[in-house]
């Protein structure tokens, strides 16, 4: 092809950001296509993972950030029935709902050059050694030079959609809190469990939860009634008081170290590529990160070769394969280990004099996790 075109399915936070970073360098041209209308609203924590801070600030700045309503959350509890630590993170963490997020990642990249498709469904991808053939739903076919798969599940690259971790659910709302009812991001632990809550804009605050698919099923789908025996102190008018926004959402729950695309011309990044516990910000921090740093590899092969033949494509997908592996090694078992630990009470209890200690600190788990860079 005389232009390198790529096209990126899904618009999320890590095809935004492969999106922001293919445009501004200007090498190429990019659509980015998208099957929901925007803002919406998606089965997610909502806090950013410090190591990731720096990537979200490269896209969008920190002024614009608390322009939308971001908030930087500086302390990390942790609650265990009526006891709770309390700890300083050594790094602040960005949340903001993912409404809000989406929709402005997406006007950035527009902004930035992107031709944005939306709302549209890809209904199939025919791969070949010159180029990909994207086949939309409205019969609109694109011929490219690559796919980038961001859609959470990889549905159109040439091998396997993304996993789900076998008998967990995640579940979300939105809710309105009384008023000191959090000072940052707050993680209870429960049996079969664990419980996410943190300030996003407009005086909301995200709760998230990650939850045994028995549980959901003794209490019938009553996410209300579930959450009530989780967290006592719960009342489903606090989610009510968020209107349409406090609806409850439930998804699975991706699993899986990275996996390779099927053609030299696809690329899998975010969910598509691989998927952390989704515990303190990991799930849009990697996101994100493998957005930029696929959309960094790219431009890297663009300023050498103008327009990268297979060969230059499949160098781009093995750099991007080496820095997944070397950023998931040790964050994905720390990051397993620690839910494993917030969904077993007792097990949390018996370390409870332990964690009490002010001596104990959150240093090594948030370096073991990825939480710093």
């Amino acid at each position: 092809m005389s232009v390198f075109h790529t096209v990126i399915i899904g618009a999320g936070p890590a095809g935004c950001a492969a999106a922001i970073g293919l445009a501004r360098h200007g090498r190429c041209t990019v659509t980015l296509i998208e099957a929901a209308a925007f803002p919406r609203v998606k089965v997610c924590g909502e806090c950013i993972s410090p190591a990731a801070a720096g990537v979200l600030e490269s896209l969008l700045s920190a002024d614009e950030l608390i322009g939308l309503g971001a908030r930087r959350a500086r302390r990390y509890v942790l609650e265990l029935g009526e006891a709770s630590r309390t700890w300083e993170t050594p790094a602040p963490t960005w949340s903001l709902s993912r409404g809000t997020l989406d929709a402005a990642l997406l006007a950035e990249a527009r902004r930035c050059g992107a031709r944005v498709i939306q709302p549209a469904t890809v209904e199939r991808v025919e791969y070949a050694s010159e180029s990909a053939l994207v086949h939309l739903r409205d019969g609109e076919s694109l011929e490219v030079s690559v796919v980038m798969h961001a859609d959470g599940k990889g549905r159109h690259d040439a091998r396997r959609a993304t996993p789900m971790r076998a008998g967990v659910v995640g579940c979300k709302c939105l809710m309105r809190l009384p008023p000191g009812t959090l000072s940052g991001i707050h993680m209870r632990s429960a049996a079969g469990a664990y419980i996410g809550l943190v300030e996003v804009e407009d005086g909301l605050a995200t709760c998230a939860f990650t939850v045994r698919s028995s549980l959901v099923a003794r209490f019938r789908g009553d996410l209300d009634a579930l959450l009530g025996s989780l967290w006592p102190a719960y009342r489903p008018a606090w989610r009510e008081a968020a209107g349409a926004l406090g609806s409850w959402l439930s998804c699975g729950v991706a699993a899986s170290g990275y996996i390779r695309p099927g053609h030299a011309r696809s690329l899998r990044i975010g969910n598509a590529a691989a998927a952390v516990e989704p515990i303190g910000g990991e799930g849009i921090g990697l996101a994100l990160w493998s957005g930029s740093r696929a959309a960094d590899l790219m431009n890297e092969a663009l300023g050498e070769t103008g327009v990268p033949d297979v060969g230059g494509l499949i160098a781009v997908e093995r750099a991007l394969a080496n820095d997944y592996r070397r950023r998931l090694r040790v964050r994905r078992p720390s990051c397993r280990a620690a839910a494993a630990l917030l969904m077993r009470p007792g097990l949390l209890g018996a370390l409870w004099p332990i964690i009490s200690r002010p001596a104990v600190t959150l240093s090594p788990w948030w370096r073991l996790s990825g939480k710093v860079a």
